[in-house]
């Protein structure tokens, strides 16, 4: 009979790479509170849907890198054109630490603390500041698991907000994830937004992953339906 770690790893590995989740936030995309496995973890999202009769396109990217089994290297740049900008167009960067505070057979709590740039702030701040983000994720049985971020923004002169995001995954079939995801953007100079997105992963023999779904806003009186199209793999693959 196995011993019992030897049973526990292939479940921790499949959590480590499934969960780092599409937890896509109004920005950039987020991962969960596991640390990506060995040889990294980078997801592409793109978004595509109409706001205020104006279409609008977001890209964005999540690469983290591990540097051991408890810390990581994150950075997760997003842009979103065809926005209401004098520009046309708004974007952000994260570059963080994430470290995994605790972890066991059922879940993991990690922190995470970055620079930030936005790059079109409110007139009394400055572009550049920082993101603390506390990172919660418990497996469901051997085929679901949920995970809860809650993160913190200042900027340069006092700018910033929070975000809470909540995603609950589900491994449908052998290469197929479910996930549902409820994300909230509290900004303390404008509006708040809720929104909830709903997308099927579709995993190939490589590891490599496609993802596809819809998005929409909970909170006002424009649903905002939108598309999301992601690839999830390995940086290099």
């Amino acid at each position: 009979m196995a011993r019992p770690e030897a049973q526990t790893r292939p479940r921790l590995a499949w959590l480590r790479y499934l969960s780092v989740l599409a937890a896509i936030a109004p920005a950039q995309a987020h991962a969960g509170a596991w640390i990506a496995p060995e040889g990294g973890q980078e997801i592409w999202t793109n978004v595509v849907g109409e706001r205020d009769e104006l279409s609008f396109y977001e890209s964005s990217a999540y690469f983290e890198a591990p540097l051991d089994a408890r810390n990581a290297i994150v950075v997760a740049p997003w842009v979103e054109q065809n926005y209401d900008t004098q520009d046309g167009w708004r974007g952000e960067a994260i570059v963080a630490a994430k470290r995994a505070v605790t972890r066991n057979d059922t879940g993991a709590i990690a922190i995470q603390l970055g620079a930030l740039w936005v790059s079109h702030p409110s007139e009394d701040c400055g572009e550049g500041g920082l993101e603390a983000r506390w990172l919660a994720g418990r497996s469901l049985g051997p085929s679901a698991f949920v995970n809860v971020e809650v993160a913190s923004r200042v900027l340069d002169g006092g700018c910033g907000g929070e975000r809470l995001d909540l995603t609950a995954g589900l491994r449908a079939s052998e290469n197929w994830l479910a996930l549902g995801q409820v994300l909230l953007d509290a900004a303390r100079d404008g509006d708040e937004s809720v929104k909830a997105q709903v997308t099927l992963v579709r995993f190939g023999e490589s590891g490599r992953g496609i993802q596809i779904g819809v998005r929409t806003r909970l909170d006002g009186d424009d649903p905002e339906p939108s598309l999301v199209f992601g690839l999830w793999g390995r940086p290099g693959d």
